[in-house]
């Protein structure tokens, strides 16, 4: 559905159209933007040069082994590259705490290394 909205309406690429298809309500499906792009690269659970379509698999393969939708993914990914939480006012200035994303990934490969090498291994 993405790549036919993307081919289809001008000025909709893929990322887009996930995002529009997801905020209509529909769960199985994850935007591969910047910050889940940046995160799923490094820590290698696509390509690092991995187009958008690989990281909106990517999403899904990891949606589908920890048993949650792809949308649910995208949100956690999303929260902590943005550090937005959407003018929650108990939480930083206004919902805003900025990007977690570099400690994310530090920690993440630290922790998950092991964990890391076998979701490369089954995806191949």
């Amino acid at each position: 559905m993405p790549m036919l909205l993307a081919q289809e309406i001008d000025g909709f690429g893929f990322a887009l159209a996930c995002d529009f298809l997801k905020e209509l309500g529909y769960e199985n499906f994850a935007k591969p933007d910047i910050h889940i792009k940046d995160i799923f690269r490094a820590l290698r659970l696509c390509e690092r040069s991995g187009s958008d379509y690989e990281v909106f698999k990517a999403v899904t393969r990891v949606a589908r082994h920890v048993g949650v939708t792809p949308y649910n993914v995208d949100k956690l990914f999303w929260l902590i590259g943005s550090g937005y939480f959407y003018d929650d006012e108990q939480i930083g200035s206004r919902g805003r705490i900025g990007s977690r994303k570099a400690e994310f990934i530090r920690v993440a490969k630290r922790e998950l290394g092991h964990l890391l090498q076998v979701e490369i291994e089954s995806a191949a």
